[in-house]
């Protein structure tokens, strides 16, 4: 699993522009501030976010691959992709200030003439590529999209903890159709509708919410559940690319833009009045082929559901690897599952470690890190070319590049981004410490999330939580 991709297929016009998006995200202070690196290159496993989403691409036969982010990372990820051996052609895009998902592609979409993949840079999954896509090639739907279970928290870290709260999800069982998506906390009150359960964890019904009840008469085989996260993978048809450029209301595919059209797919005249219909029959009459209807969805004649000319399509993944860094508790999970999982060897052969130094089979060294006596890395990540003392315990960390760490130092359930130095006997728990920061020796921190640069004394007061 996880393992480099290898030329087995050759490349003719590609079926699917994949689009990374690689774009700022707050949420992960202070890991990607300027200092450190974009987002698509914090490590997962002494690996780059972004090559478990290349990796994951290529082994579905996606070849043309564009990287979207801004200005301020494009040249860290250019000297990144000018480094990575894959089989696939990558280039990357720089966008205008861009609000949401929406917003890039409409940026992207006049140089874009097929099929798109959309993927966000965090996420690593271990769905074959070509199981999820088959969806799209049979039933040809506007959107298929991807949702999965939440994995068990590894021990999270950092200072703060994961926002869980996630969206009630209606899907078709017999169809697979995404037929229902709503926010966690629903309007109450709607006259026409029926009370459904929603299963919340290991089968259980915790909570009920309102489904009209047109909806249930359609589709008396759906499933709701408010344990499924989106994975922010969609494959958009060309033509939805053409009606998100005509729609510059829409920001976000996931708030945006899914909502509107699995609520469109059993509202004709929703489906009618919002102009999504129009530019499906602008697409195609604009095809050569009309056979192409067929493929199109527009009627297959097999589905019990063809009168319906929209559809949305949903792949579940239940067990299995599935998850995004899309928070830092969740980057520190993904570093501790992925770590176990990896083929890679547990100790670079060019590290050095000292005697009576411990790393265990769920941790990792990067090349040329030297570790003193006595030191314990235990269900953590140490990056390549840090220093670290003796009498040094790192349990349930992440600790990039270039780290230099005193002697007698607790490094327990944290980030250490790259180029920071900590001095002797200095205790860190549940914190983030921002790249290039100097700690000082016998320092206390705990639950803090330190900016890039900064530094710290032992004679300073430290009590106060970075925001």
């Amino acid at each position: 699993m996880f393992s480099a991709t290898t030329p087995s297929f050759d490349s003719r016009e590609p079926e699917f522009k994949a689009i990374v998006l690689a774009l700022p995200d707050d949420s992960m202070f202070p890991l990607t501030e300027r200092q450190s690196m974009p987002k698509a290159l914090l490590p997962v496993a002494n690996k780059p976010m972004l090559w478990y989403v290349l990796q994951w691409l290529e082994q579905g036969g996606i070849l043309d691959i564009k990287v979207v982010t801004t200005r301020e990372a494009e040249s860290d990820i250019l000297n990144y992709i000018e480094v990575y051996k894959g089989i696939s052609n990558v280039t990357v895009k720089c966008v205008n200030e861009a609000h949401g998902t929406a917003d890039a592609l409409r940026q992207l979409a006049p140089q874009i003439k097929s099929d798109v993949i959309v993927v966000p840079c965090d996420l690593i999954i271990d769905v074959p590529t070509t199981q999820f896509l088959d969806i799209f090639r049979m039933r040809r739907p506007a959107i298929a999209t991807m949702f999965f279970e939440t994995m068990k928290s590894e021990g999270g870290g950092g200072s703060t903890k994961a926002n869980n709260s996630l969206p009630i999800v209606g899907i078709d069982q017999p169809s697979s159709r995404l037929v229902f998506i709503q926010d966690i906390n629903p309007d109450e009150g709607k006259d026409s509708s029926a009370i459904m359960p929603i299963v919340q964890k290991a089968g259980k019904v915790k909570e009920e919410i309102a489904v009209p009840m047109s909806l249930v008469r359609k589709f008396p085989s759906m499933a709701v559940s408010g344990r499924m996260q989106d994975s922010h993978v969609y494959v958009l048809q060309r033509w939805v690319l053409d009606y998100i450029l005509a729609s510059p209301e829409l920001t976000s595919l996931q708030d945006d833009l899914l909502p509107l059209f699995v609520d469109a797919q059993c509202n004709p005249s929703l489906c009618d009045e919002t102009g999504i219909l129009k530019h499906m029959r602008a697409y195609m009459e604009r095809r050569v082929d009309k056979d192409m209807a067929v493929q199109f969805g527009m009627s297959d004649g097999t589905d019990t559901d063809s009168d319906d000319p929209l559809k949305v399509f949903a792949y579940v993944r239940r067990g299995g690897i599935a998850g995004r860094a899309d928070q830092i508790p969740r980057y520190c999970d993904l570093n501790s599952i992925v770590t176990k999982i990896s083929l890679d060897q547990r100790v670079d052969p060019s590290a050095k470690l000292a005697v009576q130094t411990q790393v265990g089979m769920d941790s990792m060294v990067g090349a040329s890190s030297q570790l003193d006596e006595r030191c314990l890395v235990k269900r953590s990540v140490v990056g390549s070319h840090c220093i670290i003392g003796k009498n040094v315990n790192i349990i349930n960390s992440v600790v990039m590049d270039h780290v230099t760490i005193g002697d007698g130092v607790d490094v327990v359930s944290c980030v250490v981004c790259k180029l920071a130095k900590i001095g002797n006997k200095v205790q860190l728990r549940d914190c983030e410490i921002g790249a290039t920061t100097t700690i000082s020796d016998d320092v206390n921190l705990k639950g803090i999330a330190v900016p890039a640069g900064s530094g710290f004394s032992d004679d300073e007061d430290i009590q106060t939580e970075f925001v």
